[in-house]
This record gives structure tokens, sequence and C-alpha cells, in this order.
């Protein structure tokens, strides 16, 4: 314990100071009540954890450039615990990258299947462009799907993507799904690599729920909403598994009913046992889950990168949030339906 401790203290001393500029509900709220988006970016040009990026980026005024720098501010403060960080602690946060880096390559590459460059992500950071293994600038401008694939060629993503390009039938969906397996199958890969052994416990257990809860709500949704047959389920389901046993994911598939499906579901473990994480009759929550298993590792490890991850997932719930709001306010939607959205 003294050996985290003394490791870890100053990190998560940073984490936590961090942790305290976040919006509060209360703030969320209120920030509801905005009635244009003027107001909007005028209270973040004050706000804590945004008033450092808007005021070094004076000509935001339009609704797309708001979202560019609400999403960047999660990169900025990335890099800033990166760049804290050190030794191991830098091999976790590298795992992290990965899902950011996946996530701005979907938005370059939808932008471009529709003929357009990626313009609203422009305010990128310098410390992603850094430490990506594309060329940033470069596919933020691609307008098309060749212009990109340009840009990826000799990275990983090329050798994933081109068997895609090939096939006249793909779709955008078809390539982001593809992008989302490989970045669990990379990054559950490189975790195993991770020189610090509670470190390994730490993101095996949120990248495992994450990859367990991410296939049980597409069988739920398929089945309930979508009248999808087995073999289509099947089809899109990550290939991985953490604390659900193959047994029962093959039960679930099965199903012909969605009351077969809770079923079994409900005799899985993250529905009994001491580390049961939902309750049956609770809504299938994607986010309850998740921010369950980011307070019960900090709880187990508080002196460790845990607080840091949990704060990177605090964050881009925020930031989730802000955009919703967003959202709300240009639509003129009612401040109590925006309210009930966050």
């Amino acid at each position: 314990m003294s050996g985290g401790l003394l490791q870890y203290s100053g990190l998560v001393t940073k984490t936590r100071a961090m942790h305290g500029r976040l919006l509060s509900p209360e703030e969320c709220a209120w920030l509801a009540e905005f009635e244009n988006v003027e107001d909007f970016i005028a209270f973040l040009k004050e706000a804590r954890g945004y008033g450092e990026i808007y005021r070094s980026h004076e000509e935001i005024h339009h609704r797309s450039q708001v979202e560019a720098v609400i999403r960047n501010s999660l990169f900025s403060d990335y890099g800033k615990l990166y760049q804290f960080a050190c030794g191991a602690q830098r091999e976790g946060l590298e795992i992290i990258f990965l899902r950011y880096e996946t996530d701005v390559l979907k938005a370059c590459l939808e932008h471009a299947y529709q003929g357009e460059s990626a313009k609203n992500l422009s305010y990128l950071n310098l410390f992603f462009n850094l430490h990506s293994d594309f060329d940033t600038e470069m596919l933020i401008q691609a307008k098309n799907m060749t212009e990109l694939m340009t840009v990826l060629a000799g990275t990983h993503y090329e050798a994933l993507m081109l068997p895609l390009r090939e096939d006249s039938s793909c779709v955008y969906a078809d390539y982001a799904f593809a992008l989302d397996v490989f970045y669990y199958k990379r990054a559950w890969k490189q975790k195993e690599k991770l020189s610090e052994k509670t470190m390994k416990q730490i993101i095996t257990q949120i990248l495992g729920t994450e990859i367990d809860w991410q296939n049980i709500l597409w069988m739920y949704r398929g089945k309930r909403f979508y009248r999808m047959k087995q073999a289509d389920l099947a089809a899109y389901l990550i290939p991985l598994s953490y604390r659900l046993k193959k047994t029962e994911q093959k039960a679930m598939l099965e199903a012909e009913t969605i009351e077969e499906f809770m079923a079994v579901l409900g005799n899985t473990v993250y529905f009994t046992g001491k580390d049961a994480v939902i309750k049956m009759g609770d809504e299938l929550a994607y986010r309850k889950v998740m921010d369950k298993t980011y307070q019960a590792v900090c709880k187990k490890y508080p002196q460790s990168l845990a607080p840091v991850l949990k704060y990177l997932h605090d964050k881009e719930q925020e930031i989730d949030r802000l955009t919703t709001i967003l959202e709300g306010i240009r639509y003129r939607i009612p401040p109590r339906e925006i309210q009930g959205m966050l």
C-alpha cells in the first residue's frame, strides 16, 4: 500500500483537483434554462475546466465549433494527466488513448463517407496530433474515402479497412463496427502487457465490463426492437468476454422471446452475488453499470490509476450532458425536457 501511495499520490491529487472543476448537476440543470447558444458560450468561457480553452479561440460562435471545443477539453485534460504521469502509469493511459483515437477516426470516416471534411474536429490539440498513429490534421481535411485511406496508409487501420473498402455493399455502420471491434481486441491484448499487476486488474475490470455490456445491450435491443435473427445478432458481437460466460451468451442469443432472454441475463454474475452491479427490474442502462464499475475500482484501489480513469469517464459524461443541453437550446426544447434527458 505504501508503495502505491507514494507512486500515485501526486497523480491522484492532481486528478482530484481536476474532478473538482466538473460541473455540478445543479449547474447543468441551470444551463438547460438558457435561451440561446450565445449565453451558453458566455458561460463556458468563464467556467472552470473550459474557460482556458475558450480564451484561446475567440473566433468560436457556431454550435459545431462549440461542440468541437467541448469535446477537445477531454483530450486536453488527458494530455495534462499523461504528461504528469510516468512509467507504468503512462502504459495504462495509452490504452485509453486507443479509444480516443478510434472515436476521432470514426468521426472523420463518417464525414468522408458523406463527401465532406470533418471541420468540427479542427480544434484537436497538439498532444493528440503527436500521439496518434495517423496525421490528424490531414485526416480531418479528407473529403472522401479515397483521401481518408491515403492518410491511413501504413497504419494499423489501413489493413483493417481495405477489405471493407473493396466491398461495395459496406456502409458506414460496417466500418464503425469493425473499428470498435479492432479497438477492443487491441486494447484487450495491450492490457496483458502492462507491467503493473494492480493496473492490469483495474483495466481488465473496466474494459471487460464494457465489452460484456456492449454485447448484452446489442442482443437485448436486437431482440426487443428489431426482431433480429440469431445469426445476424451473432455477427455483430464483440468476440471477447469477461464475466459473461460463453454458455450464457449462447443462451441469450438462442432465446426466442425477450422474457427468455431476461431470465438468462438475470442469472448472470452481473445480477447475482456480492459483486452484482444491477438489479432485475432496473432499466438495462449501460451508463449506470459503468458508473458503478468505476466506483467499485476506485473504492478497492484508491491509490492507483483508478481515480484517473474515473475522472476521464466522468468528464466524458459531462461532455455528453453539455452536448445534449446545447442541442436542446438550439432546437428550443423546453428546459424541463432537456433536464429529463441529462
